[in-house]
This record gives structure tokens, C-alpha cells and sequence, in this order.
């Protein structure tokens, strides 16, 4: 289903994103070795969609490891 407001991305998107840039665990290494602050921000974006009612129904067991991965890049970053 395709958000009323935005017209734009409907929810299977928003999961396909997830799943394929911050959860795969491939692309997952591969970016958090070579552009940490990408990862970092495409887990900000997609939580941030979920907060705004852009994301309307995400899992449950992809919204955790949004923010699992979130919470780690933060600290990671805030390491350096």
C-alpha cells in the first residue's frame, strides 16, 4: 500500500531497503568497513520513516535490527 500523503513508497520499499542495505549481513560489513556513516544514516532514514508514519507497518524483527545496527554505528562513529 502506498502512503496517502507521499505517494511515494509503499511499505514492501521501505522493507526491501532494510533488508538489503543495513540487514544483509554481506552488505552490512561491506559498508560499515568502507562508509560507516552511509550505514549510519540509511538506519536514521529508515527509522525516521517508521517515526513519521511514512513506514506504516514495518516488522517487528526489522525494526530491531534497524535499530541495533543504528545504535552500533553510533557508538562506532562516536568511537573515532
Amino acid at each position: 500500500m502506498v502512503h496517502p500523503t507521499t505517494n511515494v513508497v509503499a511499505d514492501w520499499m521501505y522493507e526491501k531497503l532494510a533488508e538489503t542495505y543495513v540487514l544483509d549481513e554481506q552488505n552490512r560489513k561491506f559498508m560499515s568497513e568502507s562508509n560507516p556513516w552511509a550505514l549510519h544514516g540509511i538506519s536514521e532514514r529508515l527509522l525516521e520513516a517508521v517515526e513519521r508514519k511514512m513506514w506504516e507497518e514495518p516488522s517487528p524483527e526489522v525494526l530491531d535490527g534497524l535499530r541495533q545496527v543504528y545504535l552500533e554505528t553510533e557508538g562506532e562513529l562516536e568511537g573515532e
